[in-house]
């Protein structure tokens, strides 16, 4: 007995000598860089079951979703107006009162077009009463509403109530009118931004600019992109926006934000439509109209008097800005003007190809995406004084002119550019979000594709906004492909995340509100209360079929768009097909565009990254055929 308890101390003491020189022995190990970057991403998902990648973990420093404090409202905000004396009597209350006895003036507000009151805050064009009365109407008409004031002053934006309804009965006005439609589409959203029913509105008959916006944060993959870019820009105008049976003349691609595009414009709106009627400004809402308003304001196309004396509209990424029509007059283009404006586009052509060919030397050598995005300056060829009259200038002892008056005889059969408010597209995500949650949705430069390799039974989510699964794969060669190429379209602040189909929903569920799937995320309200109302996510009725003939090889067979969200491009191996289940919330926005939009996107992402379902990405451009 003693002699066999012995002899197992002595086999229990050379295992455990053994082990521990094992163990030194494993440590040891040099591993390859392969190796040790399989351990790492393996231990990365180790507390994370069922997820097969995520953005925000292959990132050395996870991003912080977190909304920023909330800015109180200013209580000295009133101090702001020049018709405002201070608080009277006993009261402190900065804020100001609302009076309902107080009739409405038939003023509009110069930033967002409603009539300016006194009546109640939750309305569009509200000031308080100790600002508001006693004033007469041209000191109205140097005043903006309090909304206005604070998105410009503070960028707060205060909720009003505006029914749907209100918009379309705005825009309707344009039926029995003789007049352009410039109608906007958001480039970065379409089919969804483009309104279903706008040949109710505008007719067969009535002439219409088609205008791609934001043309400057589309990738380059070829240098004849834009021609690409406008023709299906025209296709799926028609498919979805009624466009066969509407009276286009023209299709143009600009960047209210960069000026890209503008002059082009302006100088086809002289050919086409010149002084026939007015013009008006269609789309939905947040596709830029405002924006092209205030820079047209500034341009040739508005009287060079009017320039200094219409306010510009209030823009900022929040939907329906502009409540009721703003409008500035247009200057004649007579032959003389014309030609006068000719002359300083040639004049300035050799400067704009100099400053052209500069950028895209500095794009080539540091990879800047912003010296890659089209960019143009709008220029005046009239100056505002050549027009102006003496009672501008201070030393003749008049009161000097703040305000156009419209009444006056040269105004009388004026020309006018409207901007009208933006409808509410069905399939826009943007009522869902918050003003914080949208500005990481729209992208602040040129989109850098994302691309993935996605295999049968794995679902990709974009953010916590849309997710789309690949359902199977199938191919008539004998070889068997397991995995296509899916390219992410979307703003770089949208986390990606990529789950087993089977629990997708349980992942959604168990990361929805935290920095895995970004947004939504808390705001001024509680997390809780935000995700309860939460619609989460709807699969769109019959699940959508991919087919690759093999004809186009190398280049993206179609896109699928997630609403306001982007889109996401597919790259199918020659001969097959793929059967795709995709989801958003109340399964809006949900299509498949044929042709894609950037259909050689595969030249703008880098090797595939080992260890992982991600390729590397890189510079969102390249110049070559």
């Amino acid at each position: 007995m003693l002699r066999t308890l012995r002899l197992h101390k002595f086999i229990n003491k050379n295992v455990r000598t053994e082990c521990a020189r094992l163990q030194n022995t494993i440590a040891n190990v040099k591993h390859s860089s392969r190796q040790k970057a399989w351990l790492l991403a393996k231990e990365r998902y180790k507390q994370h079951e069922h997820v097969y990648y995520s953005s925000v973990l292959e990132m050395k420093t996870k991003p912080s979703f977190s909304v920023p404090e909330v800015s109180p409202l200013p209580v000295d905000w009133m101090d702001d107006y020049e018709f405002y004396r201070g608080a009277q009597g006993e009261t402190d209350d900065k804020q100001g009162t609302p009076d309902p006895k107080v009739p409405a003036s038939n003023v509009p507000c110069s930033g967002c077009g409603a009539h300016l009151h006194c009546s109640s805050e939750s309305l569009p064009g509200y000031i308080p009463s100790e600002i508001f009365c006693g004033r007469t109407q041209e000191e109205l008409k140097t005043i903006v509403c309090k909304r206005c004031h604070f998105l410009h002053h503070y960028n707060i934006a205060l909720d009003v109530e505006v029914a749907p309804s209100t918009y379309v009965d705005t825009i309707s006005r344009i039926q029995d009118k003789f007049a352009l439609a410039i109608v906007l589409v958001d480039l970065l959203d379409f089919p969804s931004s483009i309104w279903p029913g706008m040949q109710h509105v505008l007719g067969t008959k009535r002439p219409v600019f088609l205008v791609g916006n934001k043309v400057d944060l589309l990738p380059r993959d070829s240098n004849t992109y834009l021609q690409h870019v406008k023709a299906s820009l025209q296709r799926e105008f028609i498919k979805h926006g009624g466009g066969d049976g509407m009276n286009i003349k023209n299709v143009s691609l600009i960047s209210a934000k960069t000026g890209y595009g503008i002059e082009e414009l302006i100088t086809q709106l002289h050919k086409t439509w010149a002084y026939k009627g007015d013009v008006y400004l269609l789309g939905c809402t947040n596709v830029g109209k405002s924006s092209l308003f205030n820079i047209l304001l500034n341009s040739d196309y508005c009287r060079p008097e009017a320039s200094d004396l219409v306010r510009k509209a209030t823009t900022c990424p929040w939907p329906g800005t502009t409540l009721q029509l703003l409008r500035f007059p247009i200057l004649r283009p007579s032959n003389d003007r014309i030609y006068m404006r000719f002359k300083r586009l040639v004049a300035e052509r050799g400067e704009r190809a100099a400053i052209e060919q500069m950028r895209r030397k500095e794009a080539r050598e540091t990879g800047a995406a912003l010296a890659a995005q089209p960019s143009s300056a709008v220029g005046r060829t009239f100056d505002r004084r050549d027009d102006l009259s003496d009672a501008f200038a201070m030393a003749s002892g008049t009161r000097p002119i703040t305000t156009l008056n419209e009444r006056q005889k040269e105004y009388k059969e004026a020309r006018w550019v409207y901007d009208t408010p933006g409808v509410m597209q069905p399939d826009q995500l943007t009522p869902l979000l918050t003003p914080e949650e949208l500005t990481k949705l729209h992208p602040s430069t040129m989109i850098r594709p994302r691309a993935f390799r996605l295999r049968p039974q794995m679902s990709i989510l974009l953010g916590g906004l849309a997710r789309m699964d690949l359902l199977e794969i199938s191919s008539s060669f004998k070889q068997q492909f397991d995995w296509l190429k899916i390219f992410v379209f979307a703003s770089a602040q949208l986390p990606i995340l990529i789950a087993d189909t089977q629990e997708a929903d349980n992942v959604y569920e168990r990361y929805l509100g935290k920095p895995f799937l970004g947004l939504p995320m808390a705001g001024k309200e509680d997390l809780d209360a935000r995700l309860k109302r939460w619609p989460g996510l709807q699969c769109k009725e019959g699940d959508i079929v991919v087919k690759n003939e093999g004809e186009s090889e190398g280049r993206l067979n179609c896109d699928i768009t997630l609403s306001s969200a982007g889109w996401m491009g597919l790259l199918l191996p020659g001969q097959s097909e793929c059967r795709l289940r995709v989801w958003t919330p109340h399964a809006a926005g949900i299509y498949k565009r044929e042709p894609a939009l950037i259909p050689q996107a595969d030249r703008l992402v880098g090797k595939h990254i080992r260890n992982s379902l991600a390729y590397n990405t890189t510079k969102p451009f390249v110049f070559k055929k």
